[in-house]
């Protein structure tokens, strides 16, 4: 039986096993976006609580796990957005937006891996979401249209955007991190 049918016949049980073998891919993709522990904990309580909630909607046009992503999104917009509002409202930014929407931090004694992350989650929120998608879910172009809800040519647009920001800043990384190391 596939999880959204157990959802339907159970709530209770198809719930514990969409978290038993949705979570962690969930929480990892809603650690990239978001990159706060707490944040995407809560994101994919939220996730699951919707879906379970609105299992009735999923017609089965595209994967389960797809539908589940394209939640994901859709909540994580949301709460830009509203963070977005608050910060124009009141002139204030929230402790946890700096890591959402701030700079690169200090390279020096970052490996490899690391730089490339804090690289990734220094980008706006629609490049975040488009490499994302297709580096760290192997996602296809268009599957990510489908789940940003967006054509083809803006996802194709967006992650070209993306690879250039990105490269631009890890080339700098890299380039002030041989010039301390030497």
């Amino acid at each position: 039986m596939e999880i959204w049918q157990e959802i339907a016949a159970d709530k209770e049980r198809g719930a514990r096993r969409l978290v038993a073998e949705c979570g962690d891919r969930m929480f990892t993709a809603a650690f990239l976006l978001c990159h706060d522990q707490g944040l995407a904990e809560d994101l994919v309580f939220r996730v699951f609580a919707c879906a379970v909630r609105k299992i009735g909607q999923y017609k089965g046009k595209a994967s389960f796990f797809s539908w589940l992503y394209s939640i994901l999104i859709n909540l994580y917009r949301t709460d830009c957005r509203k963070m977005k509002a608050a910060i124009f409202e009141t002139g204030v930014i929230p402790e946890d937006a700096p890591s959402a929407w701030g700079e690169v931090r200090e390279p020096l004694g970052m490996d490899e891996a690391l730089a490339v992350r804090r690289a990734v989650q220094s980008l706006p929120p629609i490049f975040r979401e488009v490499v994302v998608l297709r580096y760290f879910e192997d996602r296809s172009l268009l599957e990510m249209a489908e789940l940003m809800s967006v054509p083809l040519n803006t996802v194709k647009s967006r992650l070209r955007l993306a690879q250039g920001r990105l490269n631009a800043m890890l080339v700098n990384l890299f380039r002030q991190n041989e010039r301390r190391r030497k």
